[in-house]
């Protein structure tokens, strides 16, 4: 293997760049922080994420949960039991298709919601506080790219922002 080879793969390479898995990888491990240190609710940024998309739809099946709240199928069984049991969400088989659940909130879910609401907005804060206004609006488009959240070429709205 060609030492250059080994430079552009490094996690932290002090004569050059590191490499963009590892800076994705710290990204995430940066992220986890922020919601743990203002999140005291248990629960994880991405069941917050069923929370919010739930109070928007009012009730949906489990793949468009997952398409819109960003987990997969096996993910999504295992959240959304846990929140089943923790009393958050109910789940009832769609009488039109026996093979489809779909997934609401509960009282305690909607009132977990509103409590999280400002925990959610400070943990967005402390992640991008070392950011300016241009430079949050350029990662979240370059997120959003990245994860195909939205097209390559299509702008962040204002609202997004």
């Amino acid at each position: 293997m060609k030492q250059d080879d080994l430079i552009q793969a490094a996690p932290l390479w002090p004569r050059g760049d590191s490499a963009l898995m590892h800076l994705v990888r710290r990204a995430g491990q940066y992220s986890t922080l922020c919601w743990s240190q203002s999140v005291d609710t248990g629960l994880s940024a991405v069941q917050y994420a069923v929370l919010v998309v739930l109070a928007e739809d009012g009730r949906c099946d489990q793949q468009t949960l997952g398409s819109r709240a960003g987990f997969d199928k096996a993910t999504g069984t295992y959240i959304i039991e846990r929140m089943r049991k923790n009393g958050l969400l109910t789940v009832v088989t769609d009488s039109a298709n026996r093979r489809r659940k779909l997934v609401s909130l509960t009282a305690e879910g909607e009132a977990m919601l509103q409590k999280m609401v400002e925990q959610a907005k400070r943990a967005e804060k402390t992640i991008a506080a070392s950011l300016n206004a241009q430079e949050v609006a350029d990662l979240k488009r370059l997120l959003s790219k990245l994860s195909g959240v939205q097209e390559p070429d299509e702008p962040v709205s204002a609202a997004d922002r």
